[in-house]
């Protein structure tokens, strides 16, 4: 993501999932943003109908008090940032990574790449590096924080 894509000069770099208090009863609690970069990624290699479901599983974080700690959904910790993991079902063999990172302060949820994790073991260090540095470049975009 270039820093022309953050600032707005090139696309709009932040697309609103849903805000908070909206949705159907008893609304969302938190708001979810999704850098442009992040959903060029999701359709690069989903289907319509699998990027839907995806769409929902990350309206579904939105929905819990700590979207870290969410028992339907496998979320992890990796580096600074977290991960939903699946795979199968809908998604078929694709092994798909949602990074993500939650501002407290604005309570925001904001996805920041989305990889289809093609290895066995561990998230690959770019990956890693990638949502770290993206993470870093929003909070201080739209947060103000570093």
């Amino acid at each position: 993501m270039s820093s022309d894509e953050l600032s707005g000069q090139r696309r709009k770099p932040v697309k609103v999932g849903v805000r908070q208090g909206g949705g159907p009863p008893p609304g969302y609690v938190w708001n979810v943003d999704v850098l442009d970069c992040a959903h060029q990624e999701a359709i690069a290699f989903l289907s319509e109908e699998q990027h839907a479901y995806l769409r929902e599983l990350v309206k579904e974080l939105a929905r819990w008090p700590e979207p870290s700690n969410q028992p339907l959904i496998d979320v992890r910790r990796v580096a600074d940032v977290f991960e939903i993991r699946d795979k199968g079902g809908l998604l078929g063999k694709i092994n798909v990574r949602i990074f993500f990172c939650i501002d407290h302060d604005t309570r925001t949820i904001a996805v920041l790449s989305v990889i289809n994790k093609k290895n066995d073991g561990p998230t690959p260090k770019v990956d890693k590096i990638r949502a770290t540095s993206r993470r870093r470049r929003y909070l201080e975009q739209y947060s103000g924080e570093s």
